[in-house]
């Protein structure tokens, strides 16, 4: 009888051993499946609200999903594109590089700490869009604008939270360089900097978020040539299928820059599991 219901309990099948890796079972999960029925239920309020109750030229999902090929196919579209994204990049590099360097001196010498914490943190906590106009009549209605508020907005989350990430450092690496001879450029370019990494990547994620918005100001507010002077035009031109076509081309190069930003943190700090 044991022997018997061993044998029988053996052969049961256990289902998800049967699914094979590629199976569309594996991956259609109620968590990955609960997003798309939101999704596709908000567009389809979206669809039948406009087309009852709104005029023909605001927008819907089947005339932006319409206005993609033609919008793409445009030479305008890809020239705004690159002036945006080009200079957002540009941008983000610069105020990187500058925030490292900032941010691992507040982090390791008190006095400097003590000189630029408190501006440094003030103008973290200001709305960089109230910069703008300063900006554009300093340097004139030109992408330098665009560059400068750009580069700023990566600049201060990355200096804030490597300064962060720098006093984080626990006592015993520190006792350890020590004690094996780390000189001042060991320890903070071979303890704090790969310890303060996870720090680091998070706010460079931040600084492209604000980055993004802030260049779409500037470009609106100070007619530059880019995505966020497209949608503008497009919208003025009761064209706003299109201009949405711009809007989404920010929200897919915004996802793609968060997606690196998670490999990039898994790869830097394999160690960090925040």
């Amino acid at each position: 009888m044991a022997s018997g219901a061993m044998a029988a309990h053996g052969s049961r099948v256990n289902p998800a051993a049967t699914r094979r890796p590629g199976s569309p079972r594996r991956w259609l999960t109620r968590e990955r499946i609960a997003p798309i029925v939101a999704g596709a239920a908000l567009l389809c309020i979206w669809e039948f609200y406009v087309r009852i109750n709104l005029p023909s030229f605001v927008a819907t999902p089947s005339g932006i999903v319409m206005a993609i090929p033609s919008t793409i196919a445009s030479a305008s579209f890809w020239s705004a594109a690159l002036a945006s994204f080009g200079s957002i990049v540009e941008g983000v590099a610069i105020g990187t590089v500058a925030g490292i360097f900032i941010g691992l001196a507040m982090g390791r010498v008190r006095e400097v700490n003590w000189f630029l914490s408190t501006y440094i943190r003030a103008l973290y906590a200001l709305p960089l869009i109230a910069l703008v106009p300063l900006v554009i009549i300093w340097v004139g209605y030109q992408p330098a604008a665009r560059l400068i508020i750009v580069a700023i907005s990566a600049f201060l989350p990355v200096a804030v939270t490597t300064a962060d990430g720098t006093r984080a450092i626990s006592k015993e690496y520190l006792d350890v360089g020590r004690i094996f001879g780390a000189k001042t450029h060991h320890v903070w370019f071979g303890i704090a900097l790969p310890t303060a990494m996870p720090h680091i990547v998070a706010g460079i994620e931040l600084g492209f978020a604000r980055g993004i918005t802030n260049a779409i100001a500037v470009e609106v507010l100070a007619s530059i040539q880019g995505m966020g002077m497209s949608v503008f035009e497009k919208s003025a031109q009761l064209n706003e299928d299109a201009s949405f076509v711009y809007v989404l081309a920010l929200a897919i190069f915004a996802v793609g820059i968060r997606s690196l930003m998670i490999r990039s943190r898994q790869r830097l700090a394999p160690w960090y599991r925040g």
